[in-house]
C-alpha cells in the first residue's frame, strides 16, 4: 500500500511526538507539551516539503492534530516496550517519587499509609484506567499537536508568497481625534 504525502507527514510527526513523549525525553512535555508541539510542526514541515508549496494554517493544524493523536498511541506503545528495562515514563516517575519520599522521610517523616499511597502502582495500558489515560492523552496531544501544526505551517510556508496563506500585509488605519 502506497502512502500519500499527507499520511507520510502525519506518520513522521507522530513518530517525533511519540519519541519525545517517552522515557526521559517525556520531561520536555512539562514545558507546555513542547514535544507534542514540535511533532505537529514537523508534520506540517514534512508536508510542505513533500508538496513543494505552502501549507495553510488549517491544514497544518489538522496534520498536527493527527500527528498528536498518533504520537499519544506511539508513546503508550513505546512505554510498554521500555517497561522491562525500567525506562518507561511510569518507572521513571516512580523512581523520582521514591527519591522525593526518601528526602521527605529524612526531614519531616511520612506515615506508612502516606508512603504506600505515593508508591502505588500506576495503571497499566490494558486496564480501564490505562485506557482512560490513553484517551485523555490522545485528546490533549491532538490539541497541542494542532497548535504545533499551525505554527509549523506559518513557519515553513512559502516565504516568497508572503507566508503560508499567501496573504499580503495590511496597514492599520489610525484614528484621529
Amino acid at each position: 500500500m502506497l502512502m500519500t504525502s499527507r499520511q507520510q507527514s502525519v506518520l513522521v510527526g507522530a513518530a517525533v511526538t511519540g519519541i519525545l513523549s517517552t522515557s526521559y525525553l517525556g520531561f520536555i512535555n512539562t514545558l507546555c507539551c513542547l514535544g507534542v508541539i514540535i511533532g505537529g510542526a514537523v508534520a506540517a514541515q514534512q508536508y510542505a516539503s513533500r508538496m513543494g508549496g505552502p501549507v495553510e494554517s488549517g491544514d497544518g493544524a489538522v496534520l498536527g492534530a493527527l500527528a498528536g493523536a498518533g504520537g499519544a498511541v506511539l508513546a503508550a506503545l513505546f512505554d510498554v516496550v521500555l517497561r522491562p528495562f525500567n525506562l518507561d515514563s511510569q518507572s521513571i516517575q516512580q523512581g523520582l517519587q521514591e527519591q522525593l519520599m526518601q528526602g521527605m522521610n529524612g526531614e519531616q517523616g511520612m506515615s506508612p499509609e502516606m508512603m504506600q499511597q505515593m508508591q502505588g502502582e500506576g495503571p497499566g495500558l490494558l486496564s480501564v484506567m490505562g485506557l482512560a489515560f490513553l484517551l485523555l492523552n490522545v485528546i490533549v496531544f491532538s490539541i497541542f499537536g494542532a497548535i504545533g501544526g499551525a505554527i509549523g505551517a506559518a513557519l515553513f510556508g512559502d516565504e516568497t508568497n508572503g507566508g503560508a496563506d499567501g496573504g499580503q500585509p495590511v496597514e492599520a488605519e489610525g484614528v484621529q481625534e
